[in-house]
């Protein structure tokens, strides 16, 4: 588990490399909604930021090809995720 590394044109908020399944890689980006109606938008800005600085580079590189791309957002004690294959 890394978190804050360095990772394809900026830094993802953490990354996960499993052991024992040497072919996935999990990136997280955490973003926080100022309301609960903007927990939507926030996840949405989270997975346009994993794509857009290419975060999956790094786990490719490693030879990860199965990944999965996680944007949370938070509001107050809300919360809201989605998750794509990359």
């Amino acid at each position: 588990i890394l978190s804050n590394a360095e990772a394809g044109e900026g830094f993802s908020d953490i990354i996960i490399e499993p052991r024992r399944n040497l072919n996935m890689g999990i990136l997280i980006e955490i973003k926080y909604a100022p309301t609960f109606r903007a927990l939507d938008e926030a996840c949405a800005k989270a997975m346009e930021q994993i794509k857009a600085r290419r975060y999956g580079e790094r786990l490719r590189e490693d030879g990860r090809e199965d990944i999965l791309a996680y944007g949370i957002a938070f509001n107050k004690k809300r919360c809201k995720a989605v998750c794509e294959r990359l």
